[in-house]
């Protein structure tokens, strides 16, 4: 994402523009993967930012907040994962070997909403699916150690 878009997306939001927020934000949208706290910290260290984990952690929050970036629990992950916010409804394939997220941009289920709701008169606002299995990469793994 250009740097003028990421700082008319701060703007947007009500925040000060700061260049912690700039560089994650940048990070963030640069890659569909989910990522901790710990990992973007230890990514923008690699590009030689200055930073604190301390001022990743409140700037995740604040981003969080303004609905910028997305906090992702997953099922048996210690730690709370972010993302980007696309404003893309989705769900996630998870490694149960490897712990590789990998999302799923089409969703079948809105059909199977209207459904619920029309039958048990109950209004959803929202559904998150997660399905664990294996990557196509563990699979060979797998199958390797098992001949």
């Amino acid at each position: 994402m250009r740097k003028e878009n990421l700082i008319d997306k701060i703007m947007d939001a009500g925040l000060k523009n700061t260049k912690y927020r700039v560089h994650i934000i940048d990070l963030l949208s640069g890659t569909e993967e989910l990522l901790s706290a710990q990992e973007i910290y230890h990514r923008l260290i690699h590009k030689k930012l200055r930073i604190n984990l301390s001022t990743v952690y409140r700037t995740l929050d604040k981003l969080v907040e303004t609905k910028i970036v997305s906090r992702v629990q997953i099922e048996n992950e210690k730690q709370a994962l972010y993302e980007y916010n696309r404003n893309i409804h989705h769900h996630f394939l998870i490694c149960q070997s490897c712990n590789r997220i990998i999302p799923i941009y089409h969703c079948p289920l809105h059909e199977y909403e209207q459904k619920l709701e029309e039958e048990s008169g109950f209004h959803i606002t929202a559904h998150r699916v997660e399905f664990f299995g294996y990557c196509s990469d563990c699979q060979k793994s797998v199958t390797k150690h098992s001949s």
